[in-house]
């Protein structure tokens, strides 16, 4: 598709790119004959699944923001751009916060781009050669649309709902509860459109960049989850799971090197989340794509995750909390197992602990990763001793020592010493350039594991749901890293298990903050109260003995540790997590749409704002 859609989208360009309408809700021109032929409604189409691609700020993909707005992901230190986002979890945004209205701004363009040839649709119906093409264009619109206004409404609430193209006449409308908005975009979405969809779109010309029947109702399964609609939830992920089997499945994991130092050799999940998943993972279920041959087209994602040794910007990772989370191989938590050593944390514990995130003394695209200042220097695998004819050549730590060093993970501005290993490919050894957004790894919205999660939930939560059903979901994911099975005796131990893999499988996708918020206040209030904890900048290996309950929320009492010496975490002095009930359940309501839409005006903001 990376090639195929570039003539197509050139064509367009100037329809989907230079709108008139520049303003809140930006739903784009109103036009009275595009779309008008096959053509250009295809390219139409592609334009709104653009949209999604241009969903991103600063570096990333949203998605890849949200977790560091909650307890398992953070921002480094004292960063101007990550102020913002700061705000958003420590109980201080207002209205004018730059996210909430670029992010607000970005569903509506989309939608906008959705209206843009939905409203035509049928008038080109006739001229087609096979009327299921019109049903095909219209579902995939629509799903477009759900999954844009299902993130509305988790962040703001009620919504202006738009269901056509706006001019500057017809601009103006009140805010929908959201309540009637999920069940406007689930209505869309039934059945009988959605079996239109091929269960998904040859992979030599699309891969998973349009969305199938099996991710279809996947998304539509995850809306009714989002929504607490669990008997709906179940019923629509079970449809998805059927329509899976023989085209999309869990991708094969190497755990070979998992738990081992830099010496031993590099964890690596690029078959899932680097460019060897992209290419040809099964789990991948739709995603957007990425390519240098489009304008605009690209993101700085692997700017933002790397480390300054690969000439990075160690911009996020997670925090100590989500390290701390991860079970030990005997399914326990670090609080109980026998097999936590704390002078050796990385041993025995969950493989995708070194899969999805990265901690020190280990490989990163063949180079050893440290957080030991030190350690001036660290070892290039990938280069060959000419004296030795070896592998492995000793460079500059640029994490610990000179220009920027003070942004290095585990610097006074950097994130907090860990960082992310998702999202990440050996391909970019030697070749990030700062700031240069060169990074085209595609961005996977949804994929089969997630599918899994999504059923087990569905199925603990509801009345009368299939816990056996639900277990064996959560063992599917657990088995490929060789994680024990879990317990499927009661509602809920399978509950306590289903917070811990979405906390550990969905890490860095941006599931976090919606998951905290549909479990309910007293979990939310739990998760996002109180400090963000690193390592020590000289002391890096905790001695803190963690409290994690059974939502696998971890906290620390300073006064508990396993040497019974002092407490040896920090906190970060940018962070304080602060979620006040009845609040921040919801982002503010944007400014400049109050300003501009006299339909809602000032004084109806969210409740607290």
């Amino acid at each position: 598709m990376k090639k195929s859609l570039i003539y197509i989208l050139f064509c367009t360009a100037m329809l989907c790119t230079g709108c008139s309408l520049d303003r809140f809700p930006l739903n784009g021109p109103s036009s009275g004959t595009f779309p008008a032929s096959e053509e250009e409604a295809q390219a139409g189409v592609l334009s709104a699944y653009k949209s999604i691609a241009n969903m991103q700020r600063q570096y990333s993909p949203y998605t890849r923001f949200f977790d560091n707005i909650t307890d398992a992901a953070c921002f480094r230190e004292n960063h101007s751009a990550a102020t913002t986002y700061k705000q958003l979890c420590q109980s201080i945004a207002t209205s004018e916060n730059s996210v909430v209205e670029d992010l607000y701004g970005r569903i509506y363009r989309g939608a906008g781009r959705v209206h843009m040839v939905l409203d035509n649709l049928e008038n080109i119906r006739q001229t087609l050669d096979d009327d299921e093409v019109f049903w095909q264009f219209k579902a995939e619109l629509l799903c477009i649309r759900a999954f844009l206004y299902d993130w509305a409404c988790q962040y703001y609430g009620d919504i202006p709902f738009i269901d056509h193209s706006l001019t500057l006449e017809d601009y103006a409308y009140p805010r929908m509860p959201r309540e009637e908005v999920i069940e406007r975009i689930l209505s869309d979405l039934d059945d009988e459109l959605l079996d239109h969809l091929p269960i998904a779109w040859g992979r030599e010309d699309w891969r998973v960049s349009r969305i199938g029947r099996a991710a279809a109702y996947t998304l539509k399964a995850r809306i009714c989850l989002n929504w607490g609609r669990f008997e709906e939830a179940a019923r629509c992920s079970k449809i998805a799971m059927e329509l899976s089997k023989g085209v999309f499945e869990l991708t094969p994991l190497d755990i070979s090197y998992c738990g081992k130092g830099h010496a031993d050799g590099e964890p690596s999940c690029e078959a899932l989340f680097g460019f060897t998943g992209e290419q040809s993972s099964k789990e991948w279920m739709w995603a957007v794509e990425y390519n240098l041959l489009t304008a605009a087209n690209t993101h700085g994602s692997i700017y933002a995750f790397t480390s300054r040794v690969h000439n990075g910007a160690a911009y996020q990772g997670p925090t100590q909390a989500l390290m701390d989370t991860f079970q030990c191989t005997d399914g326990l938590s670090i609080a109980e197992s026998p097999k936590y050593d704390y002078k050796h944390p990385w041993a025995n514990r969950d493989p995708r602990l070194d899969l999805y995130t990265l901690r020190p003394n280990t490989r990163y695209m063949g180079i050893e990763y440290t957080t030991d200042k030190s350690r001036t220097k660290v070892i290039d695998y990938n280069q060959i001793d000419e004296k030795t004819n070896q592998r492995g050549v000793l460079i500059t730590n640029h994490d610990v020592s000179g220009n920027k060093a003070e942004y290095g993970p585990n610097a006074p501005s950097g994130p907090g010493g860990y960082l992310w290993r998702k999202f990440s490919s050996s391909e970019y050894y030697g070749q990030i350039v700062g700031g240069s957004y060169q990074d085209v790894l595609d961005c996977c919205l949804i994929r089969y594991a997630e599918l899994l999660l999504i059923d087990a939930e569905a199925n603990i939560e509801m009345e009368g749901g299939d816990l056996k059903r639900a277990a064996d979901d959560l063992n599917r994911i657990r088995a490929r890293v060789n994680m024990p099975k879990v317990d499927d005796s009661s509602r809920e131990s399978l509950r306590k298990a289903l917070r811990y893999e979405r906390k550990v499988e969905l890490c860095a996708e941006g599931f976090r903050w919606f998951d905290l918020r549909r479990w309910g206040n007293e979990v939310a209030v739990k998760a996002l109260n109180g400090p963000v904890y690193a390592p020590g900048f000289e002391n890096n290996i905790s001695n803190a003995i963690p409290q994690i309950d059974d939502n696998w929320i971890v906290k620390y009492d300073q006064t508990k540790t396993w040497d019974s010496g002092e407490f040896n975490l920090r906190k970060l002095t940018s962070y304080e997590l602060k979620y006040v009930e009845g609040k921040d359940e919801l982002w503010p309501f944007p400014y400049t749409e109050m300003l501009t839409n006299p339909e809602i005006g000032f004084g109806n903001n969210n409740p607290g704002y």
